[in-house]
């Protein structure tokens, strides 16, 4: 097979329901030739009621979660939404293939259950052009925790910096990617993430999230509280490891009672001090330098706790190795589509526990 330079269109369906992020890259499936635009995109109000309504279902099989009425309803609706957002998106751009991570509403590699929703079917018949998806579960069927799929495409961007080094990755759920200086890769699910954040401030006080993490700044972190969810088994479990958005749920009553402020700023503080204590527990050693992105990056309040935690070690945006790097889910999902489609691997046996090197997605085809 000859190796060529794709256009490659990538959607990364944020569980956060903050924004789904959309990339377009010129790349091999190893280097990035041009980063060529991004976007944003807002789930519509009611989509997100809908996802939300979803997202309790944890502990259910695959093969429930697929014969769910109400399931299928809302993943064939996101699919058409992800479509729209293709679209809007593409304007003159030339496309040579499309990869849809969509948002994932049950982890669980246990139960061998990862559930994405995105229907490969309906965006290739929409979009007219083939669709790569379903990332996670060649990795889930070879015993792998299906999480995280970003540490091919940080380790390409390893190329340009100093090693060791560390990779924050924000998102709903947050996960470490070490690369070390003889060519050590390991990665795994270290934390929550900004669902957190934004559970506490859906429930009482009807936002998305703690914009810019204003809530935060002013209150008041309770260090009892955090010290109590430190203690959390998923967080002693040794890695590979993947987190559920969902595997704080059954603790979040600590924070009950404490003000809207106190609230926002201990779960920011606890996934900044759970990030820093599973680097000390489960890395080599903590690099000097550390590039953090995904949606955690848009939290002033976060991004202070962090660079507390990890002194004298640098914290440095994503964007100061490529100021292009503004949808790093979204150019993971292009970059891995490229690499799915040569054959490539996207999971290690040192990322995801899985028995190989592991490529990914299924392909469906426009018909």
């Amino acid at each position: 097979m000859i190796i060529k330079s794709l256009n490659a269109l990538g959607i990364y369906g944020n569980a956060s329901l903050n924004s789904v992020d959309v990339a377009l890259i010129s790349t091999d499936g190893l280097d990035v030739q041009q980063f060529i635009k991004t976007q944003t995109f807002h789930y519509p109000e009611d989509l997100c009621i809908d996802i939300r309504a979803l997202i309790s279902h944890r502990g259910q099989t695959y093969e429930n979660l697929s014969n769910n009425p109400e399931v299928q309803s809302v993943r064939e609706k996101l699919s058409l939404f992800y479509v729209d957002c293709i679209k809007e998106f593409i304007g003159d751009n030339k496309v040579d293939c499309f990869g849809i991570d969509g948002l994932t509403i049950v982890s669980n590699p246990e139960e061998k259950c990862s559930y994405q929703l995105e229907d490969g079917r309906v965006l290739a018949q929409a979009l007219g052009h083939n669709i790569v998806t379903h990332f996670h579960r060649a990795d889930l069927l070879s015993n792998g925790q299906a999480s995280p799929l970003t540490p091919a495409f940080f380790n390409y961007l390893g190329q340009e910096i100093e090693k060791p080094a560390l990779f924050i990755d924000i998102e709903a759920v947050s996960s470490l990617t070490y690369l070390g200086q003889s060519g050590e890769l390991s990665a795994f699910d270290c934390a929550p993430g900004t669902a957190m954040i934004e559970d506490w401030t859906f429930r009482h006080a009807n936002m998305q999230t703690d914009y810019n993490g204003k809530m935060a700044i002013s209150g008041k972190p309770d260090m009892q509280i955090i010290e109590s969810l430190l203690r959390h088994k998923i967080l002693k479990k040794n890695p590979p490891k993947a987190l559920d958005i969902l595997c704080f749920s059954d603790k979040k009553e600590h924070l009950e009672g404490l003000s809207l402020e106190d609230g926002a700023a201990t779960a920011t503080m606890f996934i900044s001090e759970a990030i820093y204590q599973a680097s000390l527990d489960f890395l080599p050693k903590i690099p000097q330098n550390i590039y953090v992105c995904g949606e955690g990056i848009k939290n002033p309040s976060l991004l202070r706790f962090l660079k507390q935690n990890f002194l004298p070690r640098n914290i440095h945006l994503i964007t100061e190795i490529n100021a292009e790097l503004t949808a790093v889910g979204a150019q993971t999902t292009a970059f891995n589509t490229v690499r799915r489609l040569y054959g490539l691997p996207l999971t290690y046996p040192s990322t995801t526990g899985a028995y190989e090197p592991m490529s990914g997605g299924e392909i469906y085809e426009a018909k």
